[in-house]
């Protein structure tokens, strides 16, 4: 029989130590002014929160998702930034040269998720764990595609703040987040045929 507590320790001083340590250290918008810095595990925390309001209210009015798979979606969405930080959103998807960047990164990306789940030493978890990861990267399934407008939401949260502290320059990306926000939920709400109105 397994040694429950020798693997709980186990967790507690390899693959959980090294992956809160790194995503409490490694600081959000890193290429942007910001007065109060958010952490790439306080991003997870929080979208993990509106990941799991919005999926209890999507199953209220009739969007049938499962709550548990949207928050494991949620708090994993970001692993990998372990290795890589945070690259700035214009970088991977805006430049010149985004395609081959977002090649090399996908390759860095399921270098260090593999790298990093195997720290867990169970084979069952760690492909759980890598397949969360995958799908909510290709956004096919309704949990994966709340838990992206979770992390749309937390940014939209985040500039928030930041302007009501005076730093302006965040407007930009609240508004763009919202565009992003409102075009998801307007094609959640059309591949399950739901009115986002009152009628």
């Amino acid at each position: 029989m397994e040694d429950i507590e020798a693997k709980c320790n186990d967790f507690l001083s390899g693959f959980l130590d090294y992956t809160v340590e790194r995503l409490t250290s490694i600081t959000r918008y890193n290429t942007r002014k910001f007065i109060k810095p958010q952490s790439v595990m306080q991003h997870l925390g929080s979208t993990t929160l509106i990941a799991m309001l919005l999926s209890d209210y999507f199953n209220k009015v009739g969007i049938k998702n499962n709550t548990e798979e949207v928050m494991r979606m949620a708090i994993i969405h970001d692993a990998d930034e372990v290795v890589s930080g945070d690259i700035p959103h214009d970088a991977k998807y805006e430049v010149e040269f985004s395609k081959e960047l977002r090649e090399t990164l996908n390759k860095l990306t399921n270098y260090t998720m593999h790298t990093m789940l195997g720290m867990i030493k169970d084979k069952e978890i760690e492909e759980k764990y890598m397949k969360l990861y995958d799908d909510e990267k290709v956004r096919t399934s309704v949990e994966a595609k709340i838990a992206k407008l979770a992390d749309i939401g937390d940014v939209i949260i985040y500039a928030r703040h930041e302007k009501k502290l005076g730093n302006v320059s965040m407007s930009a990306e609240e508004n763009n987040a919202s565009k992003g926000f409102k075009s998801l939920l307007a094609s959640i709400l059309a591949e399950n045929q739901v009115s986002g109105k009152n009628e």
